[in-house]
């Protein structure tokens, strides 16, 4: 048993050998069969390009010989129909252009001179001449010449090509460009429905004489009609290339398509209709073929059992070497590789096993959540990056410890208040369903990170089955989550702090109204108490669902737009009604016309806040003032500027003057609710603008609005 599996161990040379001599047996083969083929194709693509140079060849021949009937009318003022007819017939068009219907001439038809045209055509004895189809247009012209005049050429005869979308495309570009030009893909008007074939005409420009035509626009008043020449694509295709069709009936397939892409709607000539080509057969080739703007695509392909390949030497070359490595193969057959197939197994396994840990180490590195991991005697194997950022507690000083070791070190960084319980708690409060510590929620364990740094972390663990973890404890920063929280339970706190002393009031004096009689004079009074304690409540109540709203919109449902600074701060001053006895604010504006971009409304809001402030921490009297404060020192901004003598603020007090309820005066004989600010706050911050308050203790405040400027509207200056 041993020997023959050493036997099998020295058996490996045959499979080289035997793989070299097939792979080198089928390159051999495969490269006879490419020289094979290559010749085959370049023959095949010789044939394309011929008949390509054919084509295009024809195509400018027959534009030289429009040009020449162009050139007919240069060499006279008007040509006649017989003057026309002879000098086709001197060309031998069916001698020197074959394939062509016919060559016509097509007159502009000026506006208000159809009538005219009509008449002056049948009186040349043609009596049911007119010009089709019926109806006004813009631009009318008429086929009015065309020979060989008979036939199917009489059907042409008055046609209105211009009224044709694909013809009118065409027409337009041989008058604005002055050359030949080609149209798309058209059914002739020849056709009589009985072997209807695709079509395409040639036009060429005819101007009028002693004319500038050195602009599109001269060449356009210049046009009297054009020179055309319709083709039926399959008699054109025959009288161009001649025997050549013959031969590609046997041998090549020839699709032409009025595009640069093979489509069946702009398929203009087929050899071979009832065979479809294969683009991605061997012999496929493509050529394109440019005429004046317009782009012919030629489509060839070789026609089945056509080619004439022999690969008889490809396969004699590869049936041989087969053999020879065979013979050779059969002659060292007692070796084998069986320990290179064993390596090759190992490696393929140790590359996927380098690939999963690369994903994870890439997961963990990546993400913002911490990972710890202990291997199965509960020691740590593994921190991740998050976790030293989100701990500060970094790798290599963790790594090796065990759980105890390792729970110590984490509560020393945690706080008294939400300190870390401990791996071993945690699992076994997870297995027995029970929360690791009391004052958390049944959901959610948390520990708050101490320093100059703190944060909140969300932390679970995970046990494992896997040989060589025990356990993943992982951590999340819940930090800004908390705070949201606990800034919510505040507010909330606070807004029904505020409520709660106005509704005191109103309760309790419509108690003493229902259960008392009073009066008259008192009772005014207590209405009059219940009636500012309630306008109080709606004020707050307005002024936290503007703040909602500000919230939640984020500045969606303002109307940004140019803003006449001016204009704004004269209608505040206008609308606004001072306290009883106060004078109404004075203004301060420059001459110069100030713009900026905000929405009128709630500019108008923030302004009246702060000159109400203005009034209101000004009890004893004083001048309130308004001002705009032109950019300045380079800055795209303008200042909108409230100053008042009133009772002014510490430093300490202006730093939270924005904050939401808070109020600098605490004496409660100043009414308010310490969200104005608040409020004026949030729009100038969705306006992009800044909101700058200076102030000292018993000389009064300034404060500065400072809005983005804005260009004049067009109109205004």
């Amino acid at each position: 048993m041993i020997a023959r599996l050493q036997a099998k161990r020295k058996t490996w040379p045959a499979w080289i050998i035997l793989s070299a001599g097939v792979l080198a047996s089928i390159l051999a083969s495969y490269m006879v069969r490419q020289d094979i083929e290559k010749v085959a194709v370049r023959q095949f693509a010789l044939s394309c390009d011929q008949i390509t140079l054919k084509i295009q060849e024809r195509l400018g021949a027959y534009a030289m010989i429009l040009r020449g009937t162009a050139g007919l009318f240069a060499a006279s003022g008007t040509v006649t129909r017989g003057e026309w007819q002879a000098y086709v017939e001197k060309l031998r068009a069916e001698e020197s252009i074959p394939g062509v219907q016919g060559i016509g001439f097509a007159q502009v038809i000026p506006p208000g001179r159809l009538e005219a045209h009509i008449g002056r055509i049948r009186g040349e004895g043609f009596p049911q001449y007119s010009v089709r189809p019926s109806g006004g247009r813009t631009v009318t012209t008429s086929i009015i010449y065309l020979e060989p005049f008979r036939d199917l050429n009489l059907r042409a005869f008055g046609f209105d090509m211009y009224s044709e979308p694909v013809r009118r495309a065409a027409m337009d570009q041989a008058r604005d460009s002055g050359d030949a030009a080609l149209s798309g893909k058209v059914v002739l008007v020849q056709e009589t429905g009985k072997d209807v074939q695709a079509g395409t005409l040639m036009y060429v420009p005819v101007y009028r004489n002693g004319t500038s035509l050195d602009s599109r626009e001269r060449r356009r008043a210049a046009l009297i009609g054009w020179t055309y020449s319709p083709y039926r694509m399959n008699d054109l295709m025959l009288g161009m290339l001649g025997d050549r069709v013959g031969e590609m009936r046997n041998t090549i397939d020839l699709h032409i398509y009025d595009d640069a892409n093979a489509t069946p709607a702009a398929l203009l000539f087929d050899s071979r209709l009832e065979q479809a080509f294969d683009e991605h057969s061997l012999f496929h080739q493509q050529r394109k073929i440019g005429f004046n703007g317009r782009q012919w695509l030629l489509a060839f392909d070789e026609k089945p059992a056509s080619s004439g390949i022999s690969y008889t030497p490809a396969w004699s070359t590869l049936i041989g070497g087969i053999a020879l490595s065979g013979l050779m193969f059969w002659l060292m057959l007692s070796v084998i590789n069986t320990r290179a197939n064993a390596m090759r197994i190992a490696a393929e396994l140790t590359a996927e096993v380098r690939e999963h840990v690369g994903q994870l180490n890439t997961i963990f590195e990546l993400s913002p959540d911490g990972f710890v991991s202990f291997d199965r005697d509960f020691r740590v194997a593994y921190a991740s990056p998050a976790f030293a950022l989100l701990t500060g507690l970094q790798g290599p000083q963790i790594v090796g410890l065990d759980e105890a070791e390792f729970s110590a070190r984490l509560a020393l960084v945690c706080t008294e208040e939400a300190r870390f319980p401990g791996v071993a708690v945690v699992r076994a409060q997870q297995t027995s369903g029970v929360p690791a510590r009391g004052n958390q929620s049944e959901q959610r364990q948390l520990i708050e990170i101490g320093g100059a740094n703190r944060r909140v972390l969300e932390f679970a663990i995970r046990l494992s089955e896997a040989a060589t973890v025990s356990q993943i404890l992982y951590f999340s920063d819940v930090t800004h989550e908390t705070e949201v929280d606990h800034l919510k339970s505040e507010f909330i706190a606070t807004a029904a702090h505020e409520l709660r002393t106005p509704m005191a009031s109103v309760v309790g004096f419509s108690e003493l109204l229902k259960t008392q009689t009073f009066d008259e004079a008192t009772q005014l009074d207590l209405i009059d108490t219940i009636h500012r304690n309630a306008g109080l409540m709606s004020t707050i109540i307005n002024e936290l669902l503007d703040l909602a709203r500000i919230d939640a919109r984020r500045g969606k449902d303002f109307i940004f737009e140019p803003v006449n600074m001016q204009k704004l701060v004269l209608q505040i001053a206008a609308n606004y009604m001072p306290p009883e006895g106060r004078d109404a604010p004075l203004l301060d504006l420059p001459t110069q016309t100030l713009w900026m971009r905000a929405d009128s409304n709630k500019m108008e809001q923030a302004l009246s806040n702060v000159i109400s402030n203005a009034y209101k921490y000004s009890p004893k009297g004083g001048v309130v003032r308004i001002a705009l404060a032109p950019p300045g020192d380079g800055k795209n901004e303008i200042g909108l500027r409230v100053i008042d003598r009133g009772l002014g603020m510490k430093p300490e007090q202006v730093a939270r003057v924005c904050e939401r309820f808070y109020r600098a005066d605490f004496s409660g004989k100043i009414p308010g609710t310490g969200l104005g600010m608040s409020i004026v706050s949030e729009i100038l911050d969705l306006h992009g603008g800044r909101v700058e308050i200076t102030s000292a203790p018993g000389i009064g405040t300034e404060v500065t609005l400072w809005i983005p400027t804005a260009a004049a509207p067009e109109g205004d200056c």
